[in-house]
Order: structure tokens, then sequence, then C-alpha cells
């Protein structure tokens, strides 16, 4: 047996594997669509706001977490939690009110 198709079999596998967990996260963090932008007028933000929210959710929260079904935390314990995690993802002041706008917003939607 030729150990370098192996690994390379091995490789194209986990590669098709990652790919698709990606794919199935995008679909966990709902679009900044035009629904969800005349949302965000309860959490006062911006549509830049939001998907820079979105995005940062995507690149540094996705990473470790799916996204948790906002709809079962109140707005305080929202924030909360994101304050937390802010530090551990290394959010500044900016990206962690736009990642906190950005759930906020989807919390909305899911009442």
């Amino acid at each position: 047996m030729n150990l370098g198709r192996v690994g390379n079999s091995v490789i194209l596998v986990l590669g098709a594997a990652l790919l698709a967990g990606c794919q199935s996260n995008l679909a966990l963090a709902p679009p900044v669509s035009p629904a969800f932008i005349r949302a965000r007028a309860r959490e006062n933000a911006e549509e830049r706001t939001l998907a820079q929210g979105r995005v940062l959710f995507l690149n540094r929260c996705i990473q470790c977490h799916a996204l948790p079904e906002v709809a079962r935390f109140d707005a305080p314990r929202l924030t909360a939690i994101v304050g937390k995690m802010s530090g551990r993802a290394n959010l500044s002041v900016e990206q962690h009110e736009a990642v906190l706008k950005y759930l906020l917003t989807v919390r909305s939607q899911s009442l």
C-alpha cells in the first residue's frame, strides 16, 4: 500500500469535513438581511455594526461555540456572557459592542 496516497486521502477527507463544518456554521449565524436590518432598530445598531458583529462572531466566537439559542437568555444575561467572552476572544470595545448588538438583534428576531 502506498503511504503517500493514504496520507493524501486522509488529508482530503479531513479537509472536506472541515469545509462542511464551516458551511454549517455559517447557517447558524443569520445574515444581515433586510429583515435583520429592520430589527436592528430595537438595539439601536447601524447596519455596518451588525455586519461587523456577524463577521466577528463567525471568525472569533463560532470557532469554539455554535450560535446559542439566544432567545433563552434575557438581554442582561447575554450582555454578561458577551462581556466575559470578549476578553477571551481579545475583542476591542468596538468589536465587543458589535458582537453584542448582533446577538441582541438575533435575539429580538427570535422572540
